[in-house]
């Protein structure tokens, strides 16, 4: 090697570890959101919501009857849909008339599949690749080092690629937490009652586990000051922020555990948002719905009653991020949409979909995107009528103006998910670099 290639060679490690400096303080300068994943799962029925088309499916049993169920809340329209046989089943106009100036609806997303595991996959991460982390795991990958439990996992798909540890919040997953809050008690069983069913008793004193940390600490102190590579001090520094952040576990509420499932998932959400406000977590991930979501010859009263469920975990969410004063946003997804075409009772698997982002008020304060408003649709009115062959098939929009265009561009997850990388300051993080989100022409913008 001669001085002008080592010299070349010099410069280029600098400059790229000038822009790696420059991209992490980029990242580090990130909102501080707590990003939760909402996901629908079975696939949703967008026309009974968010993305009303009058005259596909009307029955007795369907949810959607007349036109004059169709209302507006905060400039975005829905429709009031509810059961002819059962008016209390009405989930969808309570939750748009509470939190329509807190949503951005995206309608006209093309998931590309029918299929259950590539409409999960692509919703929640916006790849098609296997192993690609879903949205949650971004943010945890890019902004949780050093959180004891930077991807608080409640329930459902929780891809996270390897780039962060998914904490699971279930059977076996809160009393190992309750074993780390008292290391003279571990856990080792199941959680009942809520206790554990197992202790061992104490393995040593309190001195000597004191002695323990600060010889653990004073080694710390010695390699931060002796090894100088990147990668030690990376290293390092995130042990020495997870220890930090311990004592805070210690003081972490934790619920009781039921054998309802909403209300252990009110419960666990509740202890998310506690847990990035304490600086334990930064994000959430919680599957909701159940098997009438996926309403295969099951009547749209039925489905209705699945959407209830996952609007009253966003709405548990929201209103306990207001309490606790958490900037939170939930990204809520489902599989994909249903058929325009009516089964025997219910709808099969459509490809076209929707998003909803919801915003905490102390989201919303950050003013990080507006709200209140619909991005993209799909053809048909919802009036009607509408006819079968052509109603439901997403519109093209410009990327950055939102306007309809025939020109513009075709929705799909990737543009969404990398859309919300640019709101959440993670676009330029380096753990990032192995799942690239590219699109083509000009990407998808929310501002």
């Amino acid at each position: 090697m001669n001085r002008r290639q080592f010299m070349s060679g010099l410069s280029a490690t600098l400059w790229a570890s000038m822009a790696g400096n420059r991209a992490m303080a980029q990242v580090m300068n990130a909102p501080p959101v707590f990003w939760v994943q909402l996901h629908a799962t079975g696939g949703w029925d967008q026309m009974l919501f968010c993305d009303p088309k009058f005259g596909p499916r009307t029955s007795a049993n369907g949810g959607f009857h007349a036109t004059s169920q169709l209302a507006t809340a905060s400039g975005i329209p829905y429709v009031d849909a509810f059961s002819m046989s059962d008016m209390t089943v009405r989930p969808v106009g309570p939750f748009f008339t509470q939190f329509a100036n807190r949503l951005t609806v995206i309608n006209g997303i093309d998931v590309g599949s029918n299929n259950h595991d590539v409409g999960v996959r692509f919703s929640m991460s916006g790849s098609l690749l296997e192993g690609f982390p879903i949205f949650a795991a971004q943010v945890a990958g890019a902004l949780g080092r050093g959180r004891v439990m930077p991807l608080v996992d409640i329930s459902g798909y929780d891809e996270s690629g390897g780039l962060t540890s998914p904490v699971r919040l279930d059977y076996r997953g809160v009393p190992e937490i309750v074993s780390l809050q008292d290391v003279n008690a571990p856990s080792d069983g199941e959680y009942l009652n809520n206790q554990p069913t197992v202790t061992a008793q104490s393995l040593t004193s309190s001195s000597v586990h004191t002695r323990i940390r600060n010889l653990a600490m004073s080694r710390a102190d010695r390699l931060q000051q002796t090894k100088r590579l990147p990668g030690w001090q990376k290293g390092l520094t995130s042990w020495r922020e997870a220890m930090t952040a311990s004592p805070e576990l210690a003081r972490l509420g934790i619920p009781q555990i039921s054998s309802d499932a909403l209300a252990n998932t009110r419960a666990l959400a509740t202890m998310g948002i506690r847990a990035f406000k304490a600086g334990l977590a930064m994000s959430m991930n919680v599957a909701a719905g159940g098997p009438n979501m996926d309403s295969h010859g099951i009547a749209d009263v039925d489905h209705l009653v699945e959407l209830g469920i996952v609007f009253e975990v966003a709405r548990h969410i929201l209103l306990t991020a207001d309490t606790e004063m958490v900037p939170t946003i939930i990204v809520m997804t489902s599989d994909f949409g249903r058929t325009p075409v009516r089964e025997t009772a219910g709808s099969g698997h459509w490809p076209i979909a929707s998003t909803m982002l919801a915003q905490s008020q102390a989201a919303l304060a950050l003013n990080l995107f507006p709200a209140g408003r619909v991005i993209g649709g799909t053809t048909g009115d919802p009036m009607g009528p509408n006819s079968l062959s052509t109603v439901l098939r997403a519109r093209k929009i410009h990327p950055t103006t939102h306007a309809f265009d025939d020109t513009g561009t075709l929705l799909t997850p990737t543009h969404v998910m990398r859309a919300l990388r640019q709101v959440a300051g993670i676009t330029p993080a380096p753990e990032l670099r192995s799942f690239p989100l590219t699109v083509d022409g000009t990407p998808f913008s929310l501002a």
